[in-house]
């Protein structure tokens, strides 16, 4: 039993005796008591079956065939598969992460690994489109996870996930090293989507051969040199996303190649690395969320979206931010920020000006000491700005606020207001009033209680703020903004 409960056994198919075996219907001259039930289910076809067990989770599909003999070798039609520590063991991982249980025994690894291969032997279907595996493997295990990427190459799947660290405490020193050998050569090779983690990825031979499907590559506590980086980018000719997380990279990365195609590149939270050089001519979307560090943006003539995130900031952050991105991407056109109380703020009073920003999004993190009206100058430095998004959360306040007068600017581009976490504070307010002031071509103007956060790779996290005081002051801040606005036009919605 786990400690949630809950039990971890694997349903062996090899050695489970049939619990009932129906009989055929006996005739109706025979007596009352010697009649058997008429089984209907069992007499369908056996793709109705597949069918009905295609509905079922992984586990109870396999709890289902060892009904009858009629049933064992039937097997659900899923397309995609998903193996982990609920669906093969039934344990609750939240649970038993709550409650501190995070180690796994080589028994239940045993059962793990045994329950993979008994569902893979028994699949019948013609393709596979994903197959998930998600669970504290090691390269102990190679024989297993070599036969299990073997059967997604059969069954061409196109999407192919390795997670092997299961919690974020339990990283092996004995990292799976991912067989690149084994993927198919040529067109034959139907992968799109490899994701590994807490995996080893080196160079094998013919490798552009064997990587030239991908076109997303997700990369998370998989250890890469410059050697083993230029291999795969070079060999990917055809990738378009990738994305490098808690990855341990060397002091200068470069992302470069003659045939490179990549389109969106995301590099989270890194180790090692000190400076990045990226040259990638169809490149369009830029997300980096660590410390602070060097770029060198080389040839990248349609860079457009910067998302930026700098853990321990300070004042070097805050200049990058702020001057350095305009200068190294005069032609970027959306930009996301997250402003944190003490690494970012305060807002420097001068800022390199954005001459092709259109649209800004900012996360900030507000403290009572920090004036919202300093985004203003943000605001200022981009004459072109159509929208702006703005989500609020609460920072730790430095001390006392300072009073500091802002100039005023008529924003003629800015069509589009959107606040989140917005609960009718004066400082909120202020900002508000500005913006109906100053921006003459405003249309709309939406104001949200909902509080939201960007995690990176398209993923965000949304959150209701109960504040019972905002709901009595909501309808005089309405009233107060509608008197505000300088175009009468300007929508203005709270939500």
């Amino acid at each position: 039993m786990s400690s949630t409960g809950e039990t971890n056994d694997v349903i062996d198919l090899s050695q489970s005796e049939p619990e009932y075996d129906p009989q055929p219907e006996t005739p109706s001259g025979s007596k009352g008591n010697d009649l058997k039930p008429i089984d209907r289910l069992t007499e369908m076809p056996d793709d109705i079956l597949s069918c009905i067990l295609s509905f079922l989770t992984i586990r109870d599909s396999v709890k289902a065939r060892i009904l009858s003999r009629r049933w064992r070798y039937i097997c659900p039609r899923m397309l995609n598969l998903d193996f982990d520590l609920h669906t093969v063991l039934g344990i609750n991982y939240k649970a038993r992460y709550s409650n501190g249980d995070l180690d796994l025994s080589w028994e239940d690894k045993s059962k793990f690994v045994t329950g993979v291969d008994q569902f893979l032997e028994l699949y019948n279907g013609q393709k596979l489109d994903s197959l998930r595996i998600c669970f504290c493997l090691g390269n102990e295990y190679a024989g297993y996870v070599d036969r299990w990427i073997r059967f997604a190459i059969i069954m061409k799947t196109e999407k192919l996930d390795l997670d092997f660290s299961a919690s974020p405490e339990s990283q092996s020193n004995n990292l799976y090293d991912f067989p690149c050998q084994l993927l198919p050569q040529g067109d034959s090779s139907q992968l799109k989507y490899l994701c590994l983690k807490s995996c080893n990825l080196g160079p094998t031979p013919n490798l552009v051969s064997r990587l030239i499907s991908l076109k997303s590559l997700d990369l998370e506590h998989v250890p890469l040199n410059q050697s083993c980086a230029d291999s795969i980018l070079s060999s990917c000719l055809n990738l378009e996303w990738l994305r490098l997380k808690n990855s341990i990279l060397p002091e200068t990365l470069c992302i470069h190649g003659p045939s490179l195609h990549l389109k969106i590149l995301i590099v989270h939270e890194c180790y090692g690395v000190e400076k990045f050089e990226i040259s990638s001519i169809g490149l369009t979307t830029f997300e980096y969320i660590g410390k602070v560090k060097n770029f060198s943006f080389l040839d990248v003539p349609r860079l457009e979206k910067v998302h930026i995130r700098f853990m321990v900031a300070y004042e070097r952050g805050t200049q990058y931010m702020f001057n350095g991105i305009a200068n190294d991407l005069p032609r970027l056109q959306t930009l996301s920020l997250v402003l944190t109380t003490d690494e970012v703020l305060p807002i420097p009073a001068r800022i390199t000006r954005f001459n092709s920003l259109k649209q800004l999004e900012l996360f900030v993190m507000v403290s009572s000491d920090f004036n919202l009206l300093s985004l203003t100058s943000l605001l200022n430095a981009s004459p072109l700005l159509q929208k702006l998004h703005l989500s609020l959360h609460t920072g730790r306040s430095r001390g006392r606020r300072i009073e500091q007068q802002y100039s005023k600017h008529v924003h003629f581009e800015l069509k589009e207001v959107e606040v989140h976490g917005f609960l009718g504070r004066s400082n909120e307010m202020e900002l508000a009033i500005y913006l109906l002031k100053n921006a003459v071509s405003l249309e709309r103007m939406i104001l949200s209680t909902q509080k939201r956060l960007y995690h990176g790779g398209g993923k965000w996290t949304s959150s209701r703020c109960p504040w019972f005081e905002w709901q009595r002051k909501k309808a005089c801040a309405y009233d107060l903004l509608q008197k505000k606005k300088v175009n009468s036009h300007t929508e203005l919605l709270f939500l």
